[in-house]
């Protein structure tokens, strides 16, 4: 039956071409078009009074703006750089580079957030409007008014989108954040989709942050095949575009784990979708993205009994000869790296030009497997003469729960919320790691990255991520997840930061710099791909890097579920593109 649904769903894909042409939603403020106030008003009385006019996070901290206030302004500095009260601000992005637009904004200095980076105070790229989102007839409202006034829709959750698809300017927001119930189904049964009934099902507002769904559903005794960053909207985008963790080697991607959707579809209509109904679009929103296709108000998933974490926290300086150190700890690091995928060791590894972070991570009841998987790899290691040891222990924790101590506070040095970031990365595949000259190439790209981004950007780190779904090969293709995921051995992640706004010049080059120093290992995987959460921002051919095969697909869903493309984000599926206005601050620096 479900290949009959699945025929009859592509069929109706390839006959229910799109009877309404695009409007363009590209009404702006000023225009004649841009609704009065009292249409706004209005609009607030049909959603219950959720919606408001943006105010930036850092506006309360600037003189100059109408919402200073300086009480306001002390809670304000208090949770500036702590990811978990931050994001429950709509007027703000994790990344300060996707509020602002060009030389406008409203942010404050992560490290010291008494000083202000801006002179005056502006929306940037934020939204005009958002509508805070209870349930899911204030998103049916919102699509409504957007439609009759040619609005930009802009969706958003916590804002931890490293490309800035949350922040549309002159756009009605759709705030995701306060749908945050959870639910716990022992028996669980599906929506007209008895393939799809099962046990031990989850389910998740679509504003639900990562650290609360471990919590809750460790209540429950059960696991979930989430994130490592707690404050992370795990439903959201995370959840849409693949959701990778330190699960991923045992249970998949999240999107290899959902069930059902809950959505709000271009129409206004609400639905529940699965592997039964609507079946195309529940494979397009298992990989291709938040933000696209429908709103997602909530996402149920299959967990897992919970086990125990066992973790090899390995820190190093290197001394003498620091290029010749990275380089054979890389060497040694790709030599080890099928065995350990074998195991399903996951966990990632941070590198530096002059020094090095192991954090390896094994779900497992068998406290053994970790330390002798890794036994071999470190005694060499530690007991080189050009590296100086830090720290180098084994630790178990009774559930991932009780880990989330030792992982939140990596990912605060890590990661830390309010400054600017870049990405840089690529997924590689197993047969790189099956031949001497293979891993030699892979280590020289590796090494290339690092040493290049070390010069662009003050603060910057190569993390060689081994969160892939190696146990998941999706030999149905029930996903949408870019392919090369199923055979990738390391995710390689270049993230380069700042604190401070850097100079249109220096912007511009560390950006291209970074999209640059990947045609290393672009050559090393012809034909593979990024992570989409993850990737380089401007990468040119994004539609083959994020998806690959499976774009052509995506986009068939998309005009067929959203005709006129109320939905459109920043190199997502069926993107408008680098002409229209209301994408130009990625042309500002």
């Amino acid at each position: 039956m479900l290949l009959l649904a699945s025929f009859l769903s592509s069929l109706a894909l390839t006959w229910a071409a799109p009877t309404t042409q695009d409007p363009g939603y590209n009404c702006q403020p000023g225009q004649k078009c841009w609704p009065s106030l009292r249409e706004w008003q209005q609009l607030n009385k049909t959603i219950d009074g959720h919606l408001f006019q943006t105010v930036p996070m850092g506006a309360p901290c600037y003189e100059n703006s109408t919402s200073y206030n300086a009480a306001t302004c002390d809670v304000v500095e208090n949770n500036y750089n702590n990811s978990i009260p931050r994001v429950g601000y709509y007027g703000q992005t994790y990344w300060q580079n996707w509020e602002a637009c060009g030389s406008t904004g409203c942010s404050l200095l992560s490290e010291d957030p008494s000083q202000k980076l801006y002179p005056t105070c502006s929306l940037g790229r934020l939204a005009s409007y958002y509508v805070d989102v209870r349930n899911a007839s204030h998103i049916s409202g919102a699509l409504k008014f957007a439609k009759e006034h040619n609005i930009r829709i802009s969706i958003k959750n916590t804002g931890h989108d490293f490309f800035g698809r949350s922040s549309v300017p002159n756009s009605l927001a759709i705030w995701t954040h306060n749908l945050n119930t959870f639910d716990f189904f022992s028996n669980f049964t599906a929506s007209n989709c008895p393939s799809a009934n099962g046990k031990n099902v989850g389910e998740m507002g679509a504003g639900v942050v990562a650290g609360d769904s471990y919590r809750y559903f460790n209540t429950k005794g059960m696991d979930i095949a989430g994130g490592y960053e707690e404050s992370v909207g795990i439903a959201g985008g995370f959840g849409q575009g693949g959701g990778l963790g330190d699960f991923t080697t045992t249970q998949g991607l999240m999107v290899d784990n959902a069930v059902e959707f809950e959505v709000v579809l271009a129409s206004g209509e609400v639905k529940t979708i699965n592997e039964c109904n609507d079946p195309d679009l529940f494979w397009a929103m298992r990989g291709g993205g938040g933000g696209t296709f429908a709103v997602l108000t909530k996402y149920r998933i299959q967990l897992y009994p919970s086990v125990a974490i066992h973790t090899w926290n390995f820190k190093a300086n290197f001394t003498g000869n620091q290029s010749q150190a990275l380089h054979w700890v890389l060497e040694a690091h790709a030599e080890n790296s099928l065995e350990w995928s074998k195991q399903l060791v996951t966990g990632s590894v941070d590198y530096y030009p002059g020094k090095v972070s192991f954090g390896l991570v094994l779900p497992s009841n068998d406290g053994s497997k970790l330390k002798a998987a890794t036994a071999k790899f470190n005694h060499f290691i530690s007991n080189r003469s050009d590296i100086a040891v830090v720290e180098n222990s084994y630790i178990s924790f009774a559930n991932y729960t009780a880990f989330l101590a030792l992982s939140s506070a990596d990912t605060r040095a890590t990661e830390p919320a309010g400054i600017f970031s870049l990405l840089a990365s690529r997924l590689i595949p197993r047969d790189v790691f099956s031949t001497p000259s293979g891993i030699a190439a892979l280590v020289d790209g590796v090494v290339h990255g690092i040493k290049t981004a070390a010069a662009l950007l003050p603060l910057a780190a190569t993390s060689v991520v081994l969160e892939t779904p190696v146990s998941n090969d999706d030999s149905q293709h029930a996903t949408s997840a870019h392919p090369a995921w199923r055979d990738a051995i390391w995710h390689v992640i270049h993230a380069g930061e700042w604190e401070e706004r850097l100079s249109p010049a220096a912007q511009e080059n560390a950006t291209d710099g970074f999209l640059k120093m990947l045609d290393p290992l672009k050559a090393l995987s012809p034909g593979g791909g990024a992570y989409m959460n993850e990737a380089h921002w401007g990468e040119p051919d994004w539609q083959a890097t994020y998806w690959g095969a499976n774009y052509e697909k995506l986009l068939e869903v998309k005009n067929c579920y959203d005709p006129t493309h109320i939905f459109d984000c920043f190199k997502c599926v069926g993107w408008r593109g680098e002409s229209d206005p209301f994408y130009s601050c990625y042309e500002e620096w």
